[in-house]
């Protein structure tokens, strides 16, 4: 069914029904990519692509885009949670509106892409 659905918003894309969505996550120390990260989404299909990582990995947490960042709930329940390699990409086909959070780092996040507070790991020292 996943797939029918997309193969329509698809081709409604195809007639200029429906525009895309482009995100570019990037952060740069020193000149060297800490995180550099393109997700696009047109017609019900994402298109996750981990361009740099310093880890050599991006992390992708997905959270329901009506979690908002205080709402405790959503903070521990995201809908989909996956790794890829730099250089890697990734379709992934009828996810419901998201808001998508990347790290170079395995570590749990938050709907607001940052560690829950409390977390000793993550504590400036």
């Amino acid at each position: 069914m996943r797939n029918l659905i997309a193969v329509i918003y698809y081709l409604l894309a195809m007639f200029g029904c429906e525009g895309g969505t482009t995100i570019v996550s990037r952060s740069v120390i020193d000149g060297v990519d800490v995180i550099h990260s393109k997700t696009r989404i047109m017609a019900g299909i994402a298109h996750f692509e981990c361009i740099a990582s310093a880890s050599g990995e991006c992390h992708y947490t997905l959270f329901p885009r009506q979690c908002a960042p205080a709402d405790g709930d959503c903070a521990t329940q995201p809908i989909e949670r996956f790794t890829m390699a730099a250089g890697a990409t990734r379709e992934v086909v009828g996810l419901p509106g998201f808001n998508a959070c990347v790290t170079q780092a395995d570590i749990p996040l938050g709907s607001d892409c940052k560690p829950p507070q409390g977390d000793e790991a993550n504590e400036p020292r």
